[in-house]
């Protein structure tokens, strides 16, 4: 990797910090309050930015540029817009919109990491399987973050608190008939899964366009695979 893709790969992070920057004037000037939870929230998204680039440098890889894009607007949009600036109460289905982007962008990941890991050699239903499983054990792990945090900070991350508000006179019965806690983790996982399945559709269609979206990908990795196969077919001294 050039010293020029090296910086190439840092632009999506330092983006990232302008935003958040900017995400967290907005707050101070919209909401008029200050909770560290939601700073800490901006200030990971240039940190969730920067996995890939270092990721690049310490296994001296060339992720594509466009994944680590998408995994810097994705943190923006989980933690600055959802988070920070309420989009959850202000976007209907905003949560299940990017827990449906998590189910396609982790499967990208996953994808890349398997074919890194020679994952090509794999049949091709085990390799799928293993995509599947991998997400939805990252959507698991995420809850489980979720439940930590609120536990500990005393936040509504999961959004299991009821809104007293509306209880009005109803019962506790007729309460519980529409108010389920586990309602929003169960369906976080199942429009992760459905992102899979969108992602299975994207490689069926770039499979009939001879693999075209996903060049760069292949390529790439295959790239590293001759290399490294050439090196290890290379004469003792000779690289």
């Amino acid at each position: 990797m050039t010293k020029k893709q090296r910086l190439i790969d840092f632009i999506p992070c330092l983006a990232a910090v302008v935003l958040s920057v900017v995400c967290v004037f907005v707050y101070f000037f919209a909401f008029r309050k200050s909770y560290y939870l939601d700073v800490v929230k901006a200030a990971m998204v240039p940190v969730c930015a920067l996995v890939i680039p270092v990721i690049n440098l310490i296994f001296k890889i060339r992720i594509p540029f466009a994944f680590n894009i998408a995994v810097a607007a994705f943190a923006f949009c989980g933690l600055d817009l959802a988070s920070v600036l309420c989009f959850y109460d202000f976007v209907p289905y905003f949560d299940k919109m990017l827990h449906t982007a998590f189910g396609i962008v982790g499967a990208f990941g996953v994808m890349m990491a398997l074919l890194y890991g020679k994952g090509e050699r794999m049949k091709p239903w085990c390799f799928f399987l293993v995509i599947l499983l991998g997400v939805l054990g990252l959507a698991a792990l995420w809850e489980i973050f979720e439940y930590t945090v609120s536990a500990i900070t005393g936040a509504d991350l999961q959004r299991w608190a009821p809104d007293f508000a509306e209880v009005g006179t109803m019962t506790v019965e007729d309460f519980f008939k529409t108010y389920n806690p586990l309602w929003d983790t169960i369906w976080d996982i199942i429009v992760a899964f459905i992102g899979v399945i969108l992602f299975f559709g994207i490689i069926l269609i770039d499979k009939f366009c001879k693999y075209r979206m996903c060049k760069s990908i292949y390529s790439q990795v295959n790239y590293r695979g001759k290399r490294r196969e050439e090196k290890q077919d290379a004469p003792t001294g000779e690289e």
